[in-house]
């Protein structure tokens, strides 16, 4: 049954208008946005408070209102343009208000949507009427509320928070003015995430110093922060407990249990603290444990516990387990077959308590695979018991793998995503958890889409001619595929430039060329439909290709390594086929200067040993020699002068 806080326990007076009734009443009465109509839905009609992040109005649902619907008010949070400039802070924002619209609960407001209209993004909630509780503090002072209003405020508090994490919902932000008194006295929690998922987009204004209690600084507000938030940790349930006892403290006390001072964890745990009069001292000792930030504090349950005063509930579990042994007993004495059978199940249930008291001793690797053993029940229990140390080991796997790459600059992203699934596979609704994937996935985006930037520059300017160029080539490419990333489709220009280059090749038959571009193309050009032909061509010497291309890449880089005669005789075969005959047919020198221009470039780092290199060599001088003594024959000294001069240079490179 939901519980309500009545009126004369939080207030004793109503705000004198309905905009000061509404969500956190307060602000001018005119405004740049009145009258505005977003989304030709939502028509402004009011403005009800302004904050660090966002301006809170007033609106009407023209679309409830021309249904005819009785109560058409809605209430409408646009966002500072600064913080909505980032996609990644769109992306978080989303994430957080699908969380919050997942929450239905009566203590938890109703997000209803995230919208834009141009470049106006705004969240729409239902309009509340009544006030924030920090109001209700601010009026209880000196001596804060009385136990009965105090215990039907947290009532609600921990119901609405005890659903939201059962949700995987972490608050990250609890305080006073983030907490609503509806006129009916009804709790509603606001912002669920949303400052911690602007807080990274959110510049700090040292123009315009805020106060620390109601100020949202990074993410969280420092009077209700633990020492954990503000460590620059993520948020987990235990942040949300400890704002919730600094909370109950005050309610019961008009102060602050540590004087709104922001102190270190060892500060807090020496600060001296003494119990709120007004808050009985089973709920104190709940709330003094969580205020100290200890690593096993209580829990929501003990808190909610605390207040509903279960303190029976032992006895009447100790009660259960006398009568039971008892009961046992007088079947041990009437049907010794059954008290045997009623024997050997209570040792089994022994040794499978004491089996699982062992496991919770275990390290969190350990305990992971122990509890696959466990009946499922059992090993819910344990995975839920033990949530908060597993998801640290796991986020340390996390950190760990992610510097497992081949390279020290390059993060081993999908490794640490796949680490990340299998604690998700445990813990499927763990914000923290969710939050750290969707900055491994944007990261990792980040980076694919720089590599492939890269890469399309190189491709587009054909720079993979030189060895080193190529081997960058292959590292960047080697990269992408490590980052699990789509296959490259390269741009028409990319596609243009090397059809050009292959083609030129396989003109030439430039062996170091081709075995090159064959390189290039494995990598970006196998399955492109337009090079099938040229690549057939080249493919058909890959062999030869492939030595030659090797040979070379190790010439280039400093090494030695034997020259491949029978690769290079098969694949220059069809060329000295053809220089021969040129040779043999030649009717003048001109026919002899085409085969020396077009052998001097093939000949380019082909050792001078080369057989079929060196006996062609010989044949072109021979002929120029030849063609000179007939022009010296007809007194013609001027022309064979040049024809000497190149038998001359054939001839030293023998």
């Amino acid at each position: 049954m939901e519980t309500k806080l009545k009126r004369k326990d939080v207030a004793s007076s109503q705000p004198a208008n309905d905009a000061e009734q509404s969500l956190t009443a307060r602000g001018p009465s005119k405004h740049k946005r009145l009258g505005m109509v977003l989304k030709q839905r939502y028509r402004i009609v009011s403005l009800i408070a302004s904050g660090g992040t966002s301006d809170v109005y007033k609106a009407t649902d023209l679309y409830l209102e021309k249904a005819g619907t009785r109560d058409a008010w809605v209430a409408i949070k646009i966002l500072r343009s600064e913080l909505i400039r980032d996609a990644g802070a769109l992306a978080l924002l989303a994430r957080e208000t699908a969380k919050s619209k997942r929450l239905s609960h009566p203590n938890i407001i109703r997000v209803q949507d995230l919208d834009h209209d141009g470049d106006t993004w705004f969240m729409v909630m239902e309009l509340l009427e009544g006030e924030p509780l920090s109001r209700v503090v601010q009026r209880a002072k000196p001596r804060g509320l009385q136990w009965k209003g105090g215990q039907a405020v947290l009532e609600q508090i921990v119901s609405a928070l005890a659903f939201s994490h059962r949700s995987g919902v972490i608050h990250a932000d609890l305080k006073p003015s983030n907490i609503y008194v509806t006129r009916e006295g009804t709790i509603k929690l606001l912002d669920f995430g949303v400052a911690h998922a602007l807080a990274p987009h959110q510049p700090q204004d040292f123009l315009n110093p805020h106060s620390d209690d109601e100020t949202t600084i990074y993410g969280y507000t420092p009077a209700y922060a633990s020492p954990s938030l503000i460590a620059g940790r993520d948020p987990t349930e235990e942040d949300d407990l400890y704002a919730l006892a600094c909370i109950a403290f005050e309610l019961l006390s008009s102060r602050h249990p540590f004087g709104r001072k922001k102190l270190s964890q060892s500060e807090q745990s020496t600060y001296r603290l003494e119990r709120p009069q007004n808050m009985p001292r089973r709920v104190w000792a709940i709330v003094h444990g969580l205020l100290r930030a200890e690593a096993q504090g209580p829990d929501l349950d003990a808190f909610q516990a605390a207040l509903m005063n279960r303190h029976w509930e032992p006895v009447l579990y100790s009660a259960g387990l006398a009568a039971m042994l008892v009961f046992a007993a007088l079947i041990w004495h009437q049907e010794s077959s059954r008290a045997l059978k009623a024997e050997a199940q209570l040792t089994i249930y022994n040794e499978q308590k004491r089996h699982v008291e062992r496991i919770k001793g275990e390290s969190p690797g350990q305990l992971l695979a122990s509890v696959q053993r466990l009946p499922p029940l059992e090993r819910a229990g344990l995975l839920k018991l033990n949530q908060k140390r597993i998801i640290d080991h796991y986020r340390g796997l996390v950190k760990q793998t992610l510097q497992t790459a081949p390279r020290p600059d390059l993060p081993n992203i999908p490794g640490a995503l796949e680490v990340l699934a299998r604690a998700l596979a445990l813990f499927p609704q763990n914000q923290v958890l969710l939050l750290r994937q969707t900055q491994l996935q944007q990261q990792n985006a980040s980076l694919q889409a720089a590599l492939k930037q890269e890469i399309e520059g190189a491709l587009e300017h054909g720079d993979y001619r030189s060895f080193e160029a190529l081997e960058e080539l292959k590292r960047l490419a080697g990269d992408l595929e490590f980052l699990d990333a789509q296959e490259l489709a390269p741009a028409p220009a990319a596609l243009a430039k090397f059809q050009a280059q292959l083609s030129e090749a396989l003109a030439d038959n430039n062996g170091a060329e081709l075995a090159r571009l064959l390189q290039v193309a494995d990598l970006f050009h196998s399955e492109t439909p337009e090079l099938q032909e040229l690549l057939g061509r080249a493919r058909e010497m890959e062999g030869a290709v492939a030595m030659l291309g090797a040979y070379h890449q190790a010439l280039a880089s400093g090494a030695k390594t034997p020259f491949p005669e029978n690769a290079a005789a098969e694949f220059y075969a069809d060329h000295l086929t053809r220089w021969h005959a040129a040779i043999d047919g030649a009717a003048n020198s001109r026919t002899l200067d085409g085969v020396y221009a077009e052998f001097i470039v093939h000949q380019q780092g082909v050792p001078a040993a080369f057989r079929p290199f060196s006996d062609l060599r010989e044949k072109l001088a021979d002929a120029y020699v030849t063609q000179a003594e007939n022009l010296l024959a007809k007194n013609g000294t001027r022309q064979a002068k040049p024809l000497l001069k190149k038998a001359t240079q054939l001839m030293r490179q023998n």
